[in-house]
């Protein structure tokens, strides 16, 4: 347990530089046996709260026997043999005794002062007290303002066949100081392991479905090994789906097609395609949405995009992040220059930069600002030194200065467009304030143009990582901070309220430590009843809910019924949580209300994209 803590909270400790203390007393026992995943639990979202509200001082756990100090009633206690507690103790605000309960309360509406200053703790307090009960033992709160809070886990020690052994190192007490924060390592995924569907087999009828489909384009789904490159082509017209597979086969890829914006983000996670080639009309929503939700999730944002479209929008394509446009109908010329781009850019293992740009000192901060192991930077101090580079040379990207001294900047931006590569994205970044002539030229010849400002260097470095669609974990941890949170500030999920309904408080627990990462607000319900209630509540704001259909009494299609009859925002995104994947299970979801349905186990990426989606315009 010791170390548990150890390795989830020190980065937390010197990112809030705090001094954090683990405490083990020699008469313990050397192992206790309970549900360690509910316990880990328990301490994580007790220790959080502690970080959360300590500005500074110490932060503290401690294990010990505990003597008869718990409140009477609780059975498991009273009659065990010996009880462990775990005590966090922190020197934080405190909480004046009026307002101990109200914080245990999830998501109780309290007066304004509590809300803003214990703001936070209620749905994980509620969760954790819940899941003291199911391990026999309970939490208590020892406080004051001013003298920070003691929040004490009692656990009975008896033995439960099938439990794992919790072993506890005893004796040792030891402070944490400076350790390296990672964003990388918070673990985002395994939160939700628990959130388990069951392993129930596919329909017959949907498989058939599937394999006719497979039939009908050469899909190489069932064939993919992990050495193959593969192509991921998002395509309802099969037709023109086999046309792709067939050119993808000619040039040595395996082929994948993906018919709706839900199999984009599974087969994406299952099959680790290079490049994507993405029909803008889909049946279940736009291929712009789609390429958004790919362009703006750090873990897709490298994939290379090939947008496909029956109307010219090529300088909308290239803005948004695509790597390409084509324009149907393709000819055979068309896709074999598709598909050497595609080759020829995923086996490049360095990307290029050119910038072009006068001003040795900013030029120096830009390079500093881009280069890593998979990016180098050259410089052009000269509108004639660019144009001779483009000229003897392949760049990847190319970052430009308006303002030269040898050369105007419309004169530039026309000779740099007509040497580069065709592919080659061009950035402007300057200073300068365009009039209307320059701004519809820029629209015509460029991917980006960013003013020079306060946190410029951060947003080229995000928009030039966009563009050469480098890996964002090839990125330097710094470099990865930098964009991770400029992400989060900007991810349209940023300041939801999202109401989450199942009646299993470890998923409401895995989901709400997720969520709390992109600062989304999150309300939970552990029924029906309760969820009607709180969307019904017009104080409460809710901007989506996430339905479990498997509920006790009233489940979710019943529910998600009498939401559509009951509320007024008849708009309110819901989307259905099943635990399998039948055919028809989405007729189902949708003919009772539901907007859209996901499946379990969830996959947290593919969550997120599918609740985005919803908020997009």
């Amino acid at each position: 347990m010791a170390a548990f803590a150890e390795t989830t909270f020190k980065p937390i400790s010197e990112a809030r530089h705090l001094r954090f203390a683990i405490e083990t007393d020699s008469r313990l026992p050397s192992s206790f046996e309970t549900d360690i995943q509910r316990l880990n639990q328990i301490l994580k979202n007790l220790l959080s709260n502690s970080f959360k509200f300590t500005e500074k001082g110490v932060v503290k756990l401690r294990m010990y026997e505990a003597e008869r100090n718990w409140k009477t009633g609780n059975a498991n206690l009273d009659n065990a043999n010996k009880v462990v507690a775990f005590a966090i103790s922190d020197s934080g605000i405190g909480i004046p005794q009026e307002k101990q309960n109200i914080i245990f309360e999830a998501f109780q509406q309290a007066e304004g002062s509590t809300s803003r200053k214990y703001g936070g703790t209620g749905l994980g307090l509620s969760i954790s007290r819940g899941l003291a009960d199911l391990l026999g033992g309970s939490i208590e709160l020892e406080s004051s303002p001013g003298h920070g809070s003691t929040f004490t886990l009692f656990l009975p020690v008896m033995p439960n066949a099938g439990s794992k052994p919790v072993l506890i190192t005893t004796g040792q007490t030891k402070d944490y100081g400076q350790f390296p924060f990672s964003p990388a390592s918070t673990g985002i995924n395994s939160l939700l392991d628990s959130y388990r569907g069951n392993n129930e087999e596919k329909d017959p009828k949907s498989l058939g479905v599937v394999n006719e489909m497979i039939n009908d384009t050469g899909d190489d789904r069932t064939n993919v090994e992990a050495s193959d490159k593969v192509l991921l082509i998002v395509e309802d017209d099969l037709r023109f789906g086999k046309i792709i597979t067939e050119k993808a086969h000619e040039h040595n890829l395996k082929a994948i097609v993906a018919t709706s914006y839900i199999e984009v983000f599974d087969f994406i996670n299952r099959f680790n395609p290079i490049a994507i080639t993405l029909d803008v009309k889909l049946p279940d929503t736009s291929g712009w949405k789609v390429l958004d939700l790919l362009r703006t999730d750090l873990n897709y944002r490298h994939i290379p995009i090939h947008l496909i479209s029956g109307e010219e929008n090529r300088s909308l394509a290239l803005k948004r992040g695509a790597r390409s446009f084509l324009l149907k109908p393709l000819n055979n010329q068309s896709l074999n220059e598709l598909f050497t781009d595609i080759i020829s850019f995923d086996e490049k293992e360095l990307k290029r930069v050119l910038v072009v740009e006068d001003n040795e000192l900013e030029s120096s901060q830009i390079a500093k600002m881009l280069e890593t192991d998979v990016i180098s930077v050259e410089i052009a101090p000269t509108a004639a030194s660019a144009i001779e580079k483009i000229a003897s040379a392949d760049f990847d990207c190319i970052i430009l200065d308006y303002t030269l001294p040898d050369m105007s900047g419309f004169d530039l931006l026309n000779k740099v467009h007509h040497a580069k590569q065709r592919l080659t994205p061009l950035i402007v970044y300057s200073a300068r304030d365009f009039n209307k002539t320059e701004r519809n030229l820029l629209n015509n010849v460029t991917n980006t143009v960013l003013p020079k400002g306060v946190n410029s260097l951060e947003q080229l470095l995000e928009e030039i990582v966009l563009h050469l669609h480098v890996r964002y974990t090839d990125l330097s941890s710094e470099k990865r901070r930098v964009i991770e949170n400029r992400r989060i500030k900007e991810d349209i999920l940023t300041g939801k309220n999202i109401l989450v309904v199942d009646d299993d408080v470890r998923n409401l627990f895995a989901l709400t430590t997720v969520f709390e990462r992109y600062n989304i607000n999150v309300m939970t319900a552990e029924s029906g009843k309760e969820a009607i209630a709180i969307i019904n509540d017009d104080n409460i704001k809710t901007d989506m809910v996430l339905m479990d259909i498997m509920m006790p009494e009233m489940d979710g299609y019943e529910t998600t019924q009498k939401i559509r009859r009951e509320h007024k925002n008849s708009s309110l995104p819901i989307i259905a949580v099943t635990a399998k994947a039948m055919k028809g299970d989405r007729q189902k979801c949708i003919e009772a209300g539901a907007s859209d349905y996901i499946t379990k186990p969830l996959k947290i990426d593919q969550l997120l994209s599918l609740m985005r989606i919803w908020f997009y315009k």
